[in-house]
């Protein structure tokens, strides 16, 4: 990817968790960031940097591990 490129996608079924629209949740990807952003309300969430297990006190530091993944309002 060139700088300042950025990759869009719809996730599909996702709701807004602002405003909780459907289908209207894009997934956004640049070669150093990843977000979401709703078309409808224009409401954003970082990706977090760090997988949270059930036990908060043995955060996983790995951003390729498979579950569940909640973002962070940039706001």
């Amino acid at each position: 990817w060139s700088i300042g490129m950025i990759k869009k996608r719809f996730i599909a079924g996702a709701k807004c968790p602002a405003c909780g629209a459907q289908d209207r949740v894009m997934l956004m990807i640049s070669s150093d960031d990843e977000w979401i952003e709703c078309v409808d309300c224009d409401h954003s969430e970082r990706r977090p940097t760090e997988v949270v297990t059930k036990d908060p006190d043995h955060a996983v530091a790995d951003t390729d591990s498979i579950g569940v993944v909640q973002f962070k309002p940039l706001r």
